[in-house]
């Protein structure tokens, strides 16, 4: 390199230091343009989309749906007045006289119904209703939690993208300022038309991706926008309170299957199966009713009675021949509660599937942040040592661009490692059932739960029996796999089965044992009644 170039290689020098600093300056020009002067923390955007959301809006309407059943089945126990009134004015023309006879008659008719036996059913579908209202409410409480995750999600999209949009308009700085050094140098015969070309693809590259990002961050604001309600102000990184967090796999699993808002909607949904099991089998039995009803007869006019009838007694119906109707719907029930319960079943493994899941994201997440902090001071030290041994002739402009590319790449690369570690914490809270709005600062808003009046059964006291498909030998429970009701969990994640029924079809199987031969025509009757465990 001739004396006459010394002060060219100065200024590549002062104009890659430059390109630094316009690119630190473009980088904080670009957050603050997306940053007003007030900054919108995460409570405050879960606030917000509590407040307006339609979907959970619209999961409060259910809820209040959900529980006017109770009121409906608690209506069985209460009487039924009935009232009528009925008038007429009938005219008839006698025609051999030509006259017309008018005649005006009136009727009050009172009745009172109260039903006083219904084969326990009233009280089943009573308890049913009850269970189906925990569950509505524990599905309220999945909504407002999954909206929390979303608004989550949202926020910590629109801060990522914010990010990585600005590390790669910067990139852009400097990759612009590489094409005009390399523009100058080929003036002054210190550089080929090749490295020109070079600095040009890696120019286009950067603007490409750069308006890749645009997209993804404005993606990012209109699900930000569609869930709160609002622009997205001044967001940063927010933290996730230690407190709620649990402390280890087995403490996260344990808590995951007592708290999850899924698994207790589940589990309330198996027990209104069954509760409605048992009351379909109620259907069959007699049902003794008490009855009055009073009845006024008048003619002519109000002030004429002509009669007055008041009748009382008791009524018992029972239902002898149905075409097969009533024992079609007990094992109807008894099958759907079966479903019911190998949902419960499957959601509990996936609720401990995604909690596992989250805690080994969360934990690789970190890990890949702490090495993506290391790449990036590493990559950074290597561009200036590039850049220097460009200067003495030792490395090539595409040595220069590769090394800046590869410190964008790991500046992109931390910023996502940051948001799958953010994210992942959201989401493991959401499966133990504590990203609750309370512990963001909200206010929970739910319509109150409706007071239960009556006997609630144990679980295990709920057996449905077997069915068609199933023989009446004992078997020992050999699995232990899932939970469904009754269960207790331990620390490690493994079932405690407590005094758990049998199910319909499966190895999970405790059946009475066979009674002797001078019963079991009897007993094989009861079974396909349905009502040998009634």
């Amino acid at each position: 390199m001739t004396p006459f170039f010394a002060p060219l290689k100065l200024l590549r020098g002062i104009s890659f230091n430059l390109a630094i600093m316009l690119s630190g300056l473009s980088l904080v020009s670009l957050l603050l343009a997306h940053a007003p002067a007030m900054a919108q923390s995460l409570e405050e955007a879960m606030s917000a989309a509590y407040a307006v959301n339609p979907r959970l809006k619209a999961e409060r309407s259910r809820y209040q749906a959900t529980n006017q059943g109770v009121w409906t089945a608690r209506s069985e126990f209460l009487p039924t007045v009935t009232g009528s009134y009925l008038g007429e004015h009938n005219a008839r023309s006698l025609n051999s006289t030509n006259n017309r006879d008018r005649d005006f008659s009136h009727e009050l008719n009172l009745s009172v119904s109260q039903t006083l036996f219904q084969g326990f059913a009233g009280v089943n579908r009573l308890n049913q209703a009850h269970e189906e209202a925990v569950s509505g409410r524990n599905q309220l409480i999945g909504a407002e939690q999954t909206l929390m995750l979303n608004t989550a999600d949202a926020y910590l999209r629109v801060v990522r993208d914010l990010e990585i949009l600005g590390r790669l308009r910067a990139y852009t700085a400097v990759v612009q300022r590489e094409v005009t050094a390399s523009r100058a140098r080929y003036r002054s015969g210190d550089a080929t038309r090749t490295d020109i070309e070079q600095a040009l693809a890696r120019l286009a590259e950067a603007q490409g991706n750069s308006d890749q990002a645009v997209g993804d961050l404005e993606a990012s604001e209109a699900l930000y926008k569609r869930l709160t309600g609002q622009i997205p102000k001044r967001l940063g990184w927010p933290a996730v309170p230690k407190s709620i967090l649990p402390a280890n796999l087995d403490n996260a699993i344990s808590t995951a299957l007592q708290n999850n808002p899924s698994i207790r909607a589940a589990t309330a949904d198996a027990r209104a199966a069954r509760y409605a099991a048992r009351a379909s089998v109620g259907d069959m039995l007699p049902r003794v009713s008490l009855e009055s009803e009073w009845e006024n007869g008048y003619k002519d006019n109000l002030s004429s009675q002509d009669d007055e009838e008041f009748r009382f007694g008791v009524r018992v119906s029972a239902p002898l021949f149905t075409g097969g109707r009533n024992i079609a719907a007990v094992r109807r029930a008894k099958f759907t509660a079966s479903q019911e319960e190998y949902e419960l079943d499957d959601t509990q493994q996936i609720i401990r599937e995604n909690v596992i899941r989250a805690m080994k994201q969360r934990t690789a997440s970190r890990l890949r942040a702490q090495a993506g902090k290391r790449a990036i001071e590493a990559n950074k030290r290597a561009v200036k040592g590039l850049q220097i041994e460009f200067d003495g002739g030792q490395r090539t402009l595409l040595d220069v661009l590769d090394g800046e590319r590869e410190l964008l790449l790991s500046q992109v690369d931390y910023v996502r490692a940051r948001y799958d570690a953010r994210i992942a914490d959201f989401f493991l809270l959401a499966n133990i059932g504590r990203l609750a709005p309370r512990h963001f600062a909200i206010i929970e808003t739910r319509p109150a739960p409706v007071s239960r009046l009556v006997p609630e059964f144990p679980p295990e006291n709920l057996e449905l029996g077997p069915t068609e498909n199933d023989t009446l030998e004992t078997q020992v429970a050999t699995s232990s796999h899932v939970e469904p009701l009754g269960y207790q969990s331990q620390a490690n994640g493994s079932i405690n089965w407590v005094n758990w029924p049998y199910r319909n079809g499966t190895e999970n199987e405790t059946r009475p044992a066979a009674p002797r031969n001078r019963t079991r025509k009897l007993w094989n009757s009861l079974a396909a009644l349905g009502l040998h465990h009634f």
